[in-house]
């Protein structure tokens, strides 16, 4: 596809999906339209599952309370202090330095997760050809996004384009205004961060080899926050110690190994030729 085209699909995409994804990412998480989680974990292949399948809100592995936020995550730097002038300055780098080809894989980003690291783990990351692998996943995104809402209400923080007028925002088809109390301060730490962090951590544990390209691409995923304008890198940051986190407590978790394994199992049997609906059940 030519560039210009794909990055219209792109910026049409983040712009459909902005709205939806501010609500699932913040507080109000149980606010979200239905299919909105999906699309967004998800991406394109999301608009082959049915009604069903989209409304559909996997269960976490963890119970409730069982990993204490608060003692992972520190609060943001305090506004104004040498941390968040280096923040700050960071930022206005990001966005100031950023290529077209830089600005149209940030807008990509934005609007999806799992079909962002195909490339690099090396087979689809969707239902039709993993559906345990995503199963899987979409149960730790329940768990880590719970998490992460926790942590936005403990400690708000404005985003960057709600205190700094910039050029260009992701998913917005102008820049909003700054605000001077913003209705909402949820940059901290970052949802995409913190999901993305925990996918990923959990497809090196299920294909090692892919390990060093995955890494590389959830840190370049994350400097995609930054460019965009929505998160200051401290909220990646945050983001991606709140999933190391997540993924250690769930290693201690019976199912979650159990799922973890036959994941693994489809993978081997995937990338053998074999399809993940002719494998016998994994229990």
């Amino acid at each position: 596809m030519h560039p210009v085209g794909e990055s219209m699909i792109h910026e049409g995409r983040a712009l459909q999906f902005a709205a939806a994804l501010f609500s699932l990412l913040t507080i109000a998480t149980a606010h979200a339209a239905p299919g909105d989680r999906a699309r967004f974990l998800e991406g394109a292949s999301a608009a082959k599952l049915s009604p069903a399948e989209l409304a559909e809100e996997p269960k976490g592995y963890l119970d409730p309370g069982a990993l204490d936020a608060a003692a992972v995550v520190p609060p943001p730097p305090a506004l104004g202090g040498p941390a968040d002038q280096a923040d700050v300055a960071r930022l206005k780098q990001a966005t100031a330095n950023a290529t077209d080809a830089r600005w149209q894989r940030a807008v990509a980003d934005d609007a999806s997760v799992y079909d962002r690291f195909e490339k690099e783990f090396g087979l689809a990351l969707d239902r039709r050809h993993l559906p345990r692998t995503i199963r899987l996943l979409n149960r730790v995104a329940t768990d880590t996004l719970a998490v992460t809402g926790e942590v936005k209400k403990l400690h708000p923080r404005s985003r960057p384009f709600q205190r700094f007028a910039l050029d260009r925002v992701c998913g917005e088809a102008t820049p909003p205004k700054p605000e001077a109390a913003p209705a909402k301060a949820t940059s901290y730490p970052s949802g995409h961060a913190s999901v993305s962090w925990a996918a990923v951590l959990v497809l090196t544990e299920i294909a090692p080899p892919r390990a060093q390209a995955l890494l590389a691409r959830v840190v370049d995923f994350g400097e995609s926050r930054v460019v965009c304008g929505l998160h200051f890198p401290s909220d990646i940051e945050a983001g991606r110690v709140l999933a190391g986190a997540v993924v250690d407590k769930l290693l201690a978790v019976p199912e979650f190994r159990r799922d973890m394994a036959c994941a693994k199992t489809e993978v081997r049997a995937v990338l053998a030729g074999e399809k993940s609906e002719d494998l016998a059940a994994c229990y």
